[in-house]
């Protein structure tokens, strides 16, 4: 891209290219939402994700923001539901490449060879190549409400970004519970799609050990009094409309 349509781009995405600069700090990411899509063999292959800028920076606060209150030291686990093109795994990956100790990541997508190609497993081998790191992560080629039940560790972080339908959404985040420590974290994407948000208000109305929690501006968690509000349409990176976190508190 030439330096004037470059200068047309940052100009009309500075709001979110700044944020994207100020709360992900990566420029492998930072591209990304510059060109809106994926630099796979010098061709840009479109982002065409749910992800949004807001929606990015919102998550990669919540990973730090939890790795540097709560984990000193020891294993750090990471269970992604829906993988797709691996654009949010990218922005966790950032953050939690930056834990000195022992990670795992596990990701669960059914659909990953079969429906994208495995596109999502090349962005993130490109972005760990990029970073001149490892990590342990493993792919599950099977659906989410089977694979959970069987992994056999403890997570830090669970992000839910999988089906839209109810009965399985509820079920990822019972499973999730299942397997999350105490002050993990629970992240769900598009809450404004009607099965996610059955889910959900079926979820805060039998569980009572959580809070959900946005961020403010000193950098720490805070606890929204409205578990589940219906009205708001707002763009905010430390609470959007469209993506709840919820914490584990006993």
């Amino acid at each position: 891209m030439d330096t004037q349509n470059r200068d047309k781009t940052y100009i009309k995405y500075k709001l979110e290219l700044d944020a994207v600069n100020k709360y992900i700090n990566n420029t492998f990411i930072y591209d990304i939402f510059y060109n809106y899509g994926f630099k796979i063999n010098n061709t840009i292959v479109p982002l065409d994700s749910n992800i949004n800028v807001y929606e990015a920076c919102f998550i990669s606060q919540l990973v730090k923001i939890y790795i540097d209150t709560y984990k000193e030291k020891g294993a750090l686990n990471i269970l992604e539901i829906g993988f797709a093109r691996g654009t949010s795994c990218l922005i966790i990956m950032n953050q939690v490449l930056k834990y000195k100790y022992l990670k795992g990541y596990d990701i669960i997508d059914p659909y990953q060879t079969a429906h994208w190609k495995n596109i999502g497993v090349t962005n993130v081998n490109n972005f760990l190549h990029f970073m001149d790191k490892k990590l342990n992560y493993k792919l599950h080629q099977e659906s989410s409400t089977y694979a959970v039940q069987k992994l056999r560790k403890k997570y830090d972080i669970s992000f839910i970004d999988g089906s839209h339908e109810g009965y399985i959404v509820i079920q990822d985040i019972i499973n999730s519970d299942n397997k999350l420590c105490i002050n993990g974290l629970i992240i769900i994407d598009d809450v404004l799609h009607k099965g996610v948000k059955d889910a959900i208000l079926e979820f805060v109305k039998t569980y009572k050990n959580y809070k959900r929690i946005s961020i403010n501006n000193n950098n720490e968690f805070i606890t929204e009094k409205i578990l589940y509000d219906t009205k708001s349409k707002k763009k905010s990176f430390n609470n959007p409309s469209t993506m709840f976190c919820f914490q584990k508190i006993k």
